[in-house]
């Protein structure tokens, strides 16, 4: 399986947290072929608007590449081929 992992400034980026999905995502062994950090972005935005739906992410930014890179490392820490 792949493992993705939305890496959303103040909402998933706190590192206690990123390694605990790392951590539970190493004792999943060979089942996982390799996990994706994907930086927040707000392409969807519009969506959310169309469908008169509150955008609760209006003012996240998105996270920058070293904090992208930092979550990626810790992944990697569990041995795990990160992308």
């Amino acid at each position: 399986m792949w493992i993705r992992f939305v890496l959303v400034p103040g909402l998933t980026d706190a590192e206690e947290n990123v390694r605990g999905v790392a951590e539970f995502t190493s004792t999943l062994g060979s089942a996982v072929e390799r996990v994706e950090v994907l930086p927040f972005h707000k392409l969807g935005e519009a969506k959310w608007e169309a469908n008169g739906l509150p955008y609760t992410l209006r003012e996240t930014p998105p996270p920058t590449p070293e904090a992208t890179e930092a979550a990626r490392a810790i992944f990697r820490e569990g041995g795990l081929l990160v992308y």
